[in-house]
């Protein structure tokens, strides 16, 4: 029996959801951002079943209200001399650079992202006021952005560039929403004053002026616009109008009640076959273009390309959010095919697009990030990161278990308490955080610095704790970075169990190792570094963001993981590379040392199935080489892996603790792998093969959004949960309906 500390004190909220947005087709590896109230970005990986790869930290006032990726496919300055051979071969090297990631909020700059570094790279004043929308033309060669005062500005970002170009005609009212058109001959653009606008792209005029319906004589907003391939210009409204319109003409040629309110996003299909909209109704509701056959079975040849004269039909709907819709992304490749929607309630559902919405739609975590508590086994203090502050509990004390009694035991002798809280003055949110296993340490981290404090108690009051500021490794740490040419900033910090080191991982992927022994006498040396997910001296390479690092209980081996797929071990006695685990196809969710054999590296991966490492031996462990193909109940639960725990109890030693969003699990390592039930071997069968085996785990998902979970003490565990109801108890009210038939 195992005495569990079940809190819910940390209040982490995460922010409003305003924008998405998926990569272009001609980028290989496909990805999301997600543009959050609070300024951060982040990129999430579709593959199995999404999972978050990092977060570009945002600031105090710095809102993503839209973002986009551009991916320029076309070459922007060809030689003359060049043959058709060599044409081709440099526009399949412009092809190979990475999309670029370019936002915009209420304080008028338009910022391009290094999604690498997590670092603004360019930034531009488009002397507007506030950026509304952005859009991006089909080549990746222009970016319009709609402004505050009523103006289109166009910029041109061809070939690494980020200029100013020029401005279109100003209307009444600010610009709200913007799209290209079909092979980027025009641009559509929705307004603050009832109408939606095709422009000229090449002399800034307006082409066409649609007027949309008014209420009360009072104007409309024209939240969302798009333009399918045929010429349709499908708009969305205040008033929950879905309106589809005639490019050409300038003429309505459907339109529908949709919504019972405003329509804060349209999405269209690449083959303009298929539009979703979604609002503060909290709906999201499909509507397909049909023809005469296709009208009694509208889910019918949807793969066909779209056929003129037919019409518009709404074919299904779902309410799946508890707030308001505030973005909508659709990728509707064969491999993704996905229709993303976020909003107030601050979580991602992940629908299938072609089959919308007769398949089970995917709830992602709205906590996805890791690493975001970090515990003192030893004082039992407990530390949680916010964007811009820390604040530290000590965790509570249990009455004496009586483990021959049969009823539930757990009485409250002592519950959680405060300790502190830490407010750090800085632009940026924090990226990392660690308190050290002697709680003496504190260190923070964000793209701009990395700060170290000592916690000591107040001369006044034993029981209060100040955090004193180290200048000393500020000043040590600088002039490091300088004399390398690194960047001050960090991605990752953490101690060594010992408390007598610091890892830090810099903006620029070097892994560096701090001594921390000699602080008394204001010393604190660099003791080495690893520079293996640094950019090379090639051309335009970038560097390799790490991900996640862990240190095992001795303090002897490090484990970094970047997004490169690459697992390295560094043996910190030495100060070496010692091993870099085997490529695996699938992206990597969490890493552990096990507390009881500190050379065993625990790895989990994004499909649910886990590997052990010996890391001295540098081969799979024994257990992990017979398990390797064996089903695990894990690859059911909802979510991914996100942390290992060990119980430091002896008779725990074979025995592993896993854990998600909202499941906890163990794994028995000492006991034999078991058939699939109803199946039946005689005695001197041969195994039929690792189909009908499966791992003996034990596995319980009636948790809610786990934090956290770790061990303090033998047979003493904590699990630090953030239920839904808390996050939306922080909302305000969402949109009443009266008939919720309707």
């Amino acid at each position: 029996m195992v005495e569990a500390h079940v809190g819910r004190f940390y209040e982490y909220q995460p922010a409003t959801i305003n924008s998405l947005s998926f990569t272009p087709p001609t980028v290989k590896s496909c990805r999301l951002a997600v543009g959050r109230a609070n300024g951060d970005i982040e990129i999430w990986n579709p593959s199995y079943q999404y999972q978050l790869e990092k977060t570009i930290p945002g600031g105090d006032g710095q809102s993503v209200e839209t973002l986009v990726w551009a991916h320029q496919s076309v070459l922007s300055d060809i030689d003359e001399d060049d043959t058709p051979e060599q044409v081709q071969e440099q526009l399949h090297r412009q092809l190979e650079h990475p999309p670029r990631l370019f936002s915009a909020g209420l304080n008028s700059y338009i910022v391009e992202w290094n999604t690498q570094t997590l670092t603004a790279t360019k930034s531009v004043d488009s002397n507007g006021g506030a950026i509304w929308c952005l859009a991006v033309n089909s080549n990746g060669t222009r970016l319009a952005a709609g402004c505050e005062d009523g103006v289109i500005r166009l910029f041109d970002i061809s070939d690494g560039q980020l200029e100013y170009l020029r401005s279109f005609d100003p209307q009444k009212g600010r610009i709200l929403s913007i799209a290209w058109g079909p092979f980027d001959q025009y641009i559509v653009s929705g307004g603050s004053d009832s109408s939606v606008r095709r422009w000229d792209v090449q002399n800034g005029h307006v082409v066409k002026r649609m007027m949309v319906d008014r209420a009360n004589k009072e104007p409309t907003m024209v939240w969302s616009v798009a333009a399918t391939v045929d010429g349709t210009i499908v708009s969305g409204d205040s008033l929950g109008h879905l309106m589809f319109w005639n490019a050409d003409l300038g003429t309505v040629k459907q339109s529908f009640k949709a919504h019972q309110a405003d329509i804060l996003s349209v999405v269209t299909s690449r083959d303009g076959s298929t539009v979703f909209s979604a609002g503060v109704d909290r709906k999201l509701v499909v509507c397909r273009h049909l023809t005469e056959q296709q009208k009694g079975n509208p889910t019918a040849d949807q793969n066909n390309t779209r056929v003129k004269g037919g019409k518009w039909t709404v074919v299904g709907s779902r309410r799946y959010h508890w707030h308001d819709i505030r973005a909508l992304a659709l990728d509707d490749r064969p491999e993704i095919d996905s229709i993303v929607s976020g909003g107030v309630d601050v979580e991602m559902i992940v629908s299938p697009a072609r089959e919308y919405p007769r398949y089970q739609h995917n709830r992602l975590p709205p906590f996805a990030r890791q690493h975001l508590m970090s515990l003192s086994k030893s004082h039992r203090w407990i530390m949680g990161r916010f964007n811009d502050s820390l604040s530290i509990w000590k965790l509570g004390e249990a009455a004496a278990i009586d483990y021959s009694a049969k009823e539930p035991q757990g009485e409250i002798v002592k519950p959680f308490e405060y300790i502190m809280d830490m407010k750090l003055k800085n632009e940026c949110y924090l990226t990392s955080a660690s308190l050290s296993e002697n709680a003496k340490w504190v260190a923070a981290c964000d793209v701009e610095s990395v700060r170290l404090f000592r916690i000591e108690p107040k001369e006044s009051q034993s029981n209060e704790f100040q955090a004193i500021k180290m200048r000393s490794f500020t000043d040590a740490l600088t002039q490091y970075l300088a004399e390398h040419k690194l960047a001050m900033g960090g991605h990752h910090v953490l101690f060594t169990p010992d408390s007598n080191k610091l890892i830090l991982v810099t903006v620029e992927s070097a892994v560096l190792v701090v001594d921390l022994t000699l602080w008394s006498n204001d010393m604190f040396e660099i003791l080495g570094s690893f520079d293996h997910y640094q950019a090379k001296d090639s051309i335009g390479d970038q560097p390799s963001t790490v991900l996640d690092i862990a240190v095992s209980h001795d303090g002897q081996w490090l484990a970094t993981y970047g997004d490169n797929s690459t697992t390295h071990v560094f043996n910190l006695d030495s100060m070496k590379r010692h091993y870099t685990l085997p490529n695996h196809s699938v992206p990597q969710t969490a890493m552990a040392f096990n507390v009881h054999r500190p050379h065993e590296l625990a790895v989990a991966f994004a499909d649910n199935t886990f590997r052990l490492y010996n890391v001295e031996t540098q081969v799979p462990t024994k257990w992990s080489k017979k398990h390797a193909h064996d089903r695990s109940a894990f690859t059911k639960c909802r979510g991914h892996i996100r942390g290992f725990a060990f119980n430091p109890a002896p008779a725990f030693n074979n025995k592993m603790t896993l854990y998600g969003s909202v499941f906890l699990g163990q794994v028995d390592m000492s006991k034999p792998k078991t058939a699939d039930k109803g199946t039946k071997r005689k005695v001197d069968d041969v195994p039929s093969g690792p189909k009908d085996k499966e791992l003996p785990a034990k596995v319980y998902d009636k948790y809610q959004q786990i934090l956290f979970c770790d061990y303090f003490a033998p047979d003493a565990m904590v699990i630090v949960e953030r239920p839904k109801e808390h996050i939306l108890a922080n909302l305000p009210p969402s949109f009443y309906f009266k008939d919720f038939k309707k």
